[in-house]
């Protein structure tokens, strides 16, 4: 309950366009630096291993044509 307390005093309090600008990227930079560590602390899924497939399209080969052989 203590946050609550602390946005209710914020919303509360009186401030000027600079304040208040200031304190929505002070937010913005604390929302952003949680959801940054949070992204670290879970693990992300094994990227499947990528084989070697043989290209289906136009220049898809090493110099840009097709395989004729």
């Amino acid at each position: 309950m203590v946050v609550k307390t602390e946005i209710n005093a914020l919303l509360n309090k009186k401030m000027d366009r600079k304040d208040f600008l200031k304190s929505i990227a002070i937010g913005l930079v604390a929302v952003t630096g949680v959801s940054a560590a949070l992204r670290s602390f879970v693990p992300t899924p094994a990227k499947e291993q990528q084989t070697a497939a043989s290209p289906q399209s136009y220049g898809g080969s090493a110099y840009g044509g097709t395989k004729l052989s």
